[in-house]
């Protein structure tokens, strides 16, 4: 077996897991937000201090508040999620490289960066939902950045790079081949 079948079958096997976590993830944020009264208080409070949690089960408003403000992290999830399953098709179908793998690799690198920032807005948003119930001036706007941001922000850099590198690659190349 040579280098690209394998690069094909690894490449098949990964299209599917993306596939999938593009169904599981979006399915995940609905289950979260429509049973997150029936969730134990420590799952819940999952980067959130636990102090400013609501005492009593959330009301639909803030779970449809909550489910909605998911929606911008969830979207740069699912859009990066969606890039790296067609590089793989790509993959899959032994196209190694083409003008299109630097596109995808530079949408993947802004989905990054629009993860964080999204992820950065939902949190601070969860943390007034959570809060919301507590009397004035025991509510609570937590605005965070930490090491997982930091270090997503620091991989699209990485991202962004690479797909830069592999478009000079490739335009060196195309001018060899029109080079007689």
């Amino acid at each position: 077996m040579n280098n690209l079948s394998r690069i094909k079958k690894i490449s098949k096997t990964f299209h599917f897991l993306f596939s999938l976590m593009i169904v599981a993830v979006p399915v995940y944020y609905v289950i979260y937000w429509s049973f997150i009264n029936y969730f134990p208080e420590t799952l819940i409070t999952v980067n959130v201090d636990t102090n400013p949690l609501i005492s009593g089960p959330l009301p639909i408003k803030l779970q449809l508040t909550g489910g909605g403000i998911s929606l911008l992290p969830l979207s740069a999830l699912v859009y990066g999620l969606i890039n790296i399953r067609r590089l793989f098709s790509f993959y899959k179908d032994g196209v190694i490289f083409s003008f299109e793998h630097v596109n995808i690799f530079k949408r993947t690198s802004k989905a990054l960066v629009l993860w964080v920032i999204f992820s950065i807005l939902y949190e601070s948003a969860r943390s007034v939902l959570f809060s919301m119930g507590n009397h004035p001036g025991q509510r609570v706007v937590s605005v965070g950045f930490s090491s997982p941001e930091l270090t997503t922000l620091v991989v699209a850099g990485v991202v962004f790079v690479i797909a830069w590198v592999m478009d000079e690659g490739r335009i060196i190349t195309e001018e060899q081949q029109l080079t007689v």
